[in-house]
């Protein structure tokens, strides 16, 4: 019979983030080690745009697997959205044309009162007096989370975050459930240097934190870097971490085959997914440079957006012909996409905290088959692409080296390959999802034995 875990993880399908991929695939695998999972979600229909969803996500999900989603709950948004009904009813805008929205007043017509600024200050407070918006859902999922449990026997808690306030429910679950607890980050929460910084909340969040470290049994970090910075921050850490990182699922890549490419046709240089801040300027000024320099006879694909600042800056350049800006997509459409690159592109902020960022989307990377041009600071990104031979990387700083690489990459994409594209299978397997998912199994096994040993003995 299989040991059961409670699963929470909010970040889950058919919610299309990158977050949400990690938990689906240890879903999917989880069963073949005789485990099954219990899972707590949010009831993400209730809050998401159909374009934020992706039900092809839910082909991961066992049919008979035990899912629960719980509704959403903010009572200070609540009580915000109803007091701007109310306002718009009461101060209606005239005009043939409609009311206008608040992105469309400009800021030096936007309220900035010193009272106006306490209450939204109050406001935001509010809705996230802790960690993040979800700290509400968590008081009120506890007694349903509970009530689940117990129905079903659970062995074990796994909490995957973010959202931080998972984690919190999850203490208060081993409490009273006296169940072990295992945490696994998938981000970093105030050790992440490019987050904004807010006294009194980084006090309130650093203290949270130094608790959930204290309290799980088991604390999963994605590199061996969030290991030793956790070990810093709570040193008895440093016995109870493993590193467990992202990956790729092999099977999502069997169904795709990669196209040929026409005679004739523009080299498709592809980036999949969100770029963040600052983390494609270099590129895109490259990007200019090249235009006016060779031939259009590359593309240069952005499936998931730009920042505006990076729109502006396509626009104001001129660089629509050589830049095609793609609505966010499903995951089954991104993996084709990049499977049938000449190039796939990989940005990571210049910012210092980008030396410790290894985005979900490289491991995919690796898995298909394409050489990558990747523009990052030194760090686990670089590292990793140089290790599995995958492609080369670019510091942001280093003008003229990037504009070359990107033209060799746009005007010779076989050569390209030939020169960096060199994969080393070995490197590349580690960080398959079944094989990840066995390791996972592996510590909640080594952690309910434990905790079971420990009770014995204290009897």
């Amino acid at each position: 019979m299989p040991r059961r875990v409670l699963f929470i993880a909010l970040a889950f399908p058919p919610q299309n983030s990158s977050g949400t991929f990690r938990s689906a695939k240890f879903v999917k695998y989880l069963g073949e080690f005789d485990w099954e999972p219990i899972v707590i979600t949010l009831d993400w229909a209730r809050v998401l745009a159909p374009q934020q969803q992706d039900e092809t996500l839910l082909d991961d999900v066992p049919p008979d697997l035990p899912v629960y989603r719980l509704a959403p709950f903010n009572p200070v948004r609540a009580l915000g959205e109803r007091a701007r009904r109310r306002l718009s009813f009461a101060f209606p805008s005239g005009g043939e044309a409609g009311p206008a929205t608040y992105s469309e007043v400009s800021k030096e017509e936007r309220p900035r009162s010193w009272g106006y600024r306490v209450l939204r200050a109050l406001y935001h407070f509010g809705l996230a007096p802790l960690g993040d918006e979800h700290f509400y859902w968590a008081l009120r999922a506890l007694p349903a989370c509970m009530r689940i449990a117990r129905q079903h026997e659970i062995d074990v808690i796994f909490v995957s975050v973010s959202p931080w306030t998972s984690a919190v429910l999850g203490v208060w679950l081993k409490r009273w459930l006296r169940r072990p607890l295992v945490v696994d980050f998938r981000d970093y929460w105030t050790l992440w240097p490019i987050k904004a910084r807010r006294p009194v909340r980084d006090r309130l969040d650093a203290w949270a934190e130094r608790w959930i470290l204290r309290a799980a049994d088991r604390l999963i970090c994605v590199h061996e870097a969030m290991a030793e910075d956790f070990a810093r921050l709570v040193p008895e850490t440093a016995a109870r971490s493993v590193v467990i990182p992202n990956g790729y699922d092999a099977e999502d890549f069997r169904a795709i085959a990669r196209a040929s490419s026409e005679a004739g046709a523009p080299t498709a240089l592809v980036h999949t997914g969100m770029v963040w801040g600052d983390a494609a300027a270099s590129f895109l000024d490259a990007v200019a440079w090249l235009k006016e320099h060779a031939p259009a006879s590359w593309r240069v694909h952005f499936v998931g957006g730009l920042p505006p600042s990076n729109l502006r800056f396509v626009r104001e350049r001129g660089l629509q012909d050589v830049v095609a800006i793609e609505p966010r997509t499903t995951h089954r459409e991104a993996l084709a996409r990049m499977v049938t690159a000449d190039v796939l592109l990989l940005f990571i902020t210049s910012h210092e905290g980008g030396k410790k960022w290894c985005p979900g989307k490289l491991f995919e990377y690796m898995a298909a088959g394409r050489p990558i041009l990747a523009v990052t600071p030194p760090g686990l990104a670089s590292a990793l692409i140089e290790a599995a031979g995958v492609g080369v990387s670019v510091e942001h700083r280093e003008r003229e080296r990037l504009r070359a690489l990107l033209r060799d990459a746009a005007l010779d994409p076989e050569g390209f390959a030939r020169q960096f594209y060199h994969p080393q299978a070995a490197v590349i397997r580690r960080y398959e999802r079944r094989a990840l998912t066995r390791r996972l199994a592996e510590t909640l096994e080594e952690v309910v034995d434990r905790s079971r040993a420990k009770t014995r003995s204290s009897r």
